[in-house]
């Protein structure tokens, strides 16, 4: 794996916007085609190509998905349910509404995971929750962005995000939970802060900071640690379990290292909901041992897909994935 070579400069004149959005905005320049910013606060642009005008919002939601298919993808329980029709694995769950019972969680074993039907960037999600007090806690949370709660059990392994594009698979992440490393004299919470700087408070960056909330603080208690503790040199402390960039994770590029067998699942999973261009989240027990049915589940379709994890990982090779999206923008199918 390469050492740390994060280095994002914002695109000049368009530093206001997503940097998914500048990326693709950096491409519609470098073709010398026309178009338009509608809405900047909202990521909001328009390109003309083949006397046509196409609207993208957010770098990559166009009607290169349809409706339907971008519909599938925003709810996570509906997408659990056009896997589970192409026989794509995927864990097992249970989806709550407010007037819920205990009983209604009893086919799930414990660990599980907690998330709101449909909401991203992580928002909410607690993951490897070993108690129905936890549970019940993090169900209370969840509630707090939805109106509908999926509860489903915990499958061990790495994430990774494929971005898919007209069934091809043209980058994958790791995407590395929240992290710090000791150097033997900083408290958690100056490691935090260091690894803060560089990073953003919202999108414009395709890092975002570290913030030391509910779920950092269970986290480090699982672990016996609090934010003043001193980690030995070279300790890696994990700060959650998720591994949203929202949240402070790490991009690290392994398109290159990805065996066939998941691409495969990820171009399937996508076709699942009709989508021909998505991000594909998979968890992975280990993607050098022998890939089969029980070794991965997919965990969410993205119709949105962060472009810029791609292009500026923290560890890893810049694969320019947007000549890609917008090819697929542009085709107009």
């Amino acid at each position: 794996m390469q050492d740390v070579n994060y280095m994002f400069v914002p695109l000049k004149g368009y530093e206001q916007f997503e940097a998914t959005t500048q990326i693709i905005i950096a491409e519609i320049i470098k073709r010398e085609l026309p178009f338009e910013i509608i809405d900047e606060h909202n990521n909001l642009i328009s390109v003309n190509y083949n006397n046509r005008e196409f609207i993208i919002h957010e770098g990559t939601i166009s009607d290169a998905n349809s409706l339907i298919a971008y519909w599938i993808s925003n709810d996570k329980w509906m997408t659990k349910q056009f896997l589970k029709r192409a026989g794509i694995s995927c864990a097992q769950g249970a989806v709550l509404k407010k007037d819920y019972s205990v009983n209604d969680l009893s086919g799930l074993q414990f660990p599980v995971v907690v998330k709101p039907a449909n909401t991203d960037h992580g928002i909410a999600v607690s993951t490897n929750l070993k108690s129905m007090e936890d549970a019940e806690s993090a169900i209370e949370l969840a509630f707090g962005y939805s109106d509908r709660v999926i509860v489903e059990e915990f499958f061990t392994g790495r994430e990774y995000r494929f971005l898919v594009v007209d069934d091809a698979v043209r980058a994958i992440a790791y995407r590395e939970p929240a992290n710090v490393t000791g150097d033997g004299v900083s408290t958690i919470a100056q490691l935090i802060e260091v690894k803060n700087s560089g990073r953003g408070e919202d999108y414009t960056h395709p890092l975002l900071k570290i913030k030391s909330d509910r779920e950092v603080l269970r986290h480090l208690s699982e672990q016996s640690l609090t934010l003043n503790d001193v980690l030995e040199e070279g300790r890696k402390v994990y700060l959650r379990e998720n591994s949203n960039l929202s949240t402070g994770g790490d991009s690290i590029d392994v398109t290159d290292e990805m065996p066939q067998f998941y691409m495969e699942v990820a171009v399937n999973a996508a076709r699942s909901a009709g989508l021909r261009l998505a991000g594909i989240d998979i968890i992975i027990d280990d993607i050098k041992g022998n890939p089969s049915a029980k070794s991965y589940i997919v965990v969410e379709l993205n119709a949105p897909a962060m472009l810029s994890m791609h292009n500026y990982p923290y560890k890893g090779k810049n694969r320019h994935v947007e000549k890609y999206v917008l090819d697929c923008i542009l085709s107009g199918k």
